[in-house]
């Protein structure tokens, strides 16, 4: 009965219901439970749980390796589009404008998780001073400026 039971707790339903009502402890002691697990829903749900709990940094460290296959710099395009959101978003987080920015363009669909996004991005370049605005506008984008994004952060 205990392995049915931690078969249904490390469901990737199951670990999404608990992110989206925001109990990131719960999902988090459930994540580090089945930490062998190293698929892409359960990576991309531990590193919102990150994001949430204020660790953006470690987020990127997570998704990267998904997202930029082999140290690439071109993201794989086999990687569904919330998993880039969620490592852009991480990326907006700890202030790495340029890669963030680079991950959006690549992005095609139109969900409400990239338009949160870049709508922070448009909102940013608007709080920018006359020079700053004019340098991002030549395509030189900050390594070290976090952006102020609205809660909650990624989406399972």
């Amino acid at each position: 009965m205990e392995c049915i039971m931690n078969a249904q707790k490390n469901s990737p339903e199951y670990i999404k219901t608990l992110v989206t009502e925001n109990q990131i402890e719960q999902a988090m002691n459930i994540l580090d439970h089945f930490s062998e697990d190293k698929s892409l829903w359960f990576q991309n749900a531990y590193a919102v749980c990150l994001m949430r709990l204020n660790r953006p940094k470690d987020a990127v460290k997570v998704l990267t390796p998904f997202v930029y296959r082999g140290g690439s710099v071109v993201a794989d395009v086999k990687v569904p589009d919330k998993v880039k959101l969620n490592l852009a978003e991480a990326m907006f987080l700890t202030g790495h404008i340029a890669g963030a920015v680079n991950l959006l363009t690549d992005i095609k669909e139109n969900s409400q998780h990239r338009q949160k996004l870049v709508e922070a991005f448009k909102n940013w370049k608007k709080s920018l001073s006359c020079w700053s605005r004019l340098i991002v506008a030549l395509g030189v984008l900050p390594y070290d400026k976090p952006l102020a994004l609205e809660q909650p952060f990624g989406e399972p």
